[in-house]
């Protein structure tokens, strides 16, 4: 969106009963400052990308984790294509965690800190749900 300067990232949650944990992740090689709603991704470059929650459930911020695997996860597959599970070594987790259920809309807004861009060459996109979604739906 933005001429390809900036990103949105959208779910679109409906039906999560109360008290279940929601999570929202992305896996970077970046150093990860996360400031609540808030996050600043730098990357072993140098180059850095400001992520921004639009909209979420009351109360949703960034957090961090390790790339570790959770113990709900699936196991790994045997058989010899899976003999080696690659290393995480240097992977962030970016996390936004809710348990407030219900429908909402989550909205992820990724900057990215480009040489010779301004504050002001960034737009805040409109809230589209998903189903509404176009090639310019997001123009201003």
């Amino acid at each position: 969106m933005n001429g390809r300067k900036q990103i949105l990232v959208q779910d679109d949650i409906a039906g999560v009963a109360a008290g279940t944990n929601v999570q929202w992740r992305a896996h970077t090689n970046a150093t990860v400052t996360a400031d609540g709603t808030t996050a600043t991704l730098t990357y072993p470059n140098g180059k850095s990308l400001q992520a921004s929650i639009l909209s979420g459930p009351s109360g949703a911020s960034f957090s961090t984790m390790s790339a570790e695997p959770m113990p709900q996860d699936p196991a790994i597959p045997t058989g010899d294509q899976y003999a080696v599970n690659p290393s995480n070594d240097g992977v962030t987790v970016l996390v936004i965690s809710t348990d407030a259920g219900g429908d909402f809309s989550l909205q992820v807004l990724l900057n990215p800190q480009w040489d010779g861009m301004a504050a002001s060459d960034f737009v805040t996109p409109p809230n589209v749900p998903l189903s509404g979604w176009s090639v310019t739906s997001h123009n201003p």
